[in-house]
């Protein structure tokens, strides 16, 4: 569509002559039958130049809202929880960059996107990536100018999740199984729990990729087998991978401070 938009935007002026002849030659073949359409086709074509001629500034237009998004995002996780003297002086911990994508698959078992931002806009592997209506995926690799990200439609990855049920929220991980872009699956809430078909479910936070509370997706179908321990369930996910455009790269920076005090814990006690 946009290469079809960027050819017309070029040849506009041979485009209008082309459909302003035709018009021409309607007109003397029918002229009594078509005694308003030369009005009605002049201005379709004006509406369609003004639409082209427009195009280039609707993507400038996007692009600030992507930013203005991505400062409100951070604004609002800083001010997520109490807001007293403590934590008014505790570091920012969560930074958005936003970003677009300029390649993306749906179709593999193991899915990736590419970015259009690198490692020169603060971009580093690891990092968390949402879109507007939920989780992406993590990054992958960095260069200066791009960036790779593996989806969550990827066989191997696993979502700490948390399930938010009618009763009580539990934890379980989210999986793509590999079939259906719009599909996943959360495993490992036990039976004894309530689960209601438009549960929602969120990022647990367990993981430092991402902040508690980010949306997966909803509980779509609900299936518990005879003597099993855990539920079948399939989610409806939130992000349209299909159409996925714009997106923000999540910066955790206390999550190598994190990482590192796990690691120096899992030492001493091994």
């Amino acid at each position: 569509m946009r290469s079809l938009l960027h050819f017309l935007y070029r040849y506009k002026a041979f485009v209008v002559f082309m459909l302003l002849e035709l018009a021409s030659i309607t007109l003397i073949c029918n002229r009594e039958r078509y005694q308003a359409f030369p009005s009605f086709v002049i201005g379709r074509i004006l509406s369609f130049i003004s639409e082209v001629r427009n195009y280039p500034l609707l993507k400038e237009e996007n692009a600030k809202l992507l930013h203005e998004n991505a400062v409100l995002r951070k604004r609002l996780l800083q001010t997520e929880g109490p807001m007293d003297e403590l934590h008014a002086n505790a570091p920012v911990q969560f930074d958005c960059i936003p970003a677009r994508v300029i390649n993306n698959s749906i179709v593999s078992s193991k899915n990736y996107l590419t970015l259009n931002k690198g490692a020169m806009h603060g971009i580093a592997p690891g990092m968390g990536v949402m879109s507007a209506k939920g989780i992406v995926g993590s990054v992958k690799a960095v260069s200066d100018h791009f960036s790779t990200v593996t989806s969550l439609l990827h066989t191997s990855v696993q979502v700490s999740a948390e399930l938010l049920g009618p009763e009580v929220a539990v934890l379980g991980t989210v999986r793509w199984p590999g079939t259906d872009p719009f599909r996943a699956q959360m495993l490992y809430v036990p039976r004894h729990v309530k689960v209601e078909i438009g549960d929602a479910v969120v990022t647990s936070g367990y993981n430092a990729t991402f902040f508690a509370g980010a949306v997966i997706g909803h509980v779509k179908q609900v299936v518990l087998r005879k003597e099993a321990p855990f539920y079948d369930i399939e989610l409806v996910l939130t992000t349209d991978f299909s159409a996925l455009q714009h997106v923000y790269v999540v910066n955790n920076t206390l999550k190598q401070e994190k990482n590192t005090l796990e690691q120096q814990t899992r030492k001493f006690y091994e």
